[in-house]
């Protein structure tokens, strides 16, 4: 049985491709059909898409089999922080092509600073709330302590 653990990879490909590109492609369909309809502020809700990263922990969990491979909250931070990576790249880009700040140095500068706030956040945010919620449902998941049947003890 031992070794049967050690020979399983520490992340299930599967399980971990579905709860990555869920997400991603919907907030990223959102963001692309808004901003081409001339509303490319919809990509300043990038904070409010953060959320999503509760689901993904989760559903990691429940898609690979709530299996306790070695660091079982490895995959959940990996999707969330691939997540967040996914979100900022398409906040940077919806930014800096649809949103133009202009020649002021000081909208430059604050422009700057609010790409790299969310782009910062968007990694750290997705990370914890997709470790949060695979952690929560590991604890659901686990296998109750199986007791010993009484009538097996009297033999």
């Amino acid at each position: 049985m031992r070794s049967a653990t050690k020979t399983q990879p520490i992340i299930h490909t599967g399980a971990f491709l579905r709860t990555l590109l869920a997400p991603l492609l919907a907030w990223s369909a959102a963001v692309v059909t808004l901003t081409l309809s001339g509303q490319p502020g919809v990509v300043c809700a990038t904070p409010m898409a953060w959320v999503m990263a509760f689901w993904c922990g989760g559903q990691y969990v429940r898609l690979s089999g709530g299996r306790r491979e070695r660091w079982p909250l490895l995959a959940p931070a990996l999707v969330g922080a691939l997540l967040g990576m996914g979100m900022s790249s398409l906040f940077i880009l919806v930014s800096t092509l649809a949103m133009p700040v202009g020649s002021d140095p000081g909208e430059i500068v604050k422009a700057h600073n609010l790409t790299i706030a969310i782009s910062l956040g968007s990694i750290v945010m997705c990370t914890l709330f997709s470790m949060i919620t695979a952690w929560f449902t590991l604890q659901r998941h686990a296998p109750a302590q199986q007791l010993p049947d009484e009538r097996d003890s009297s033999r």
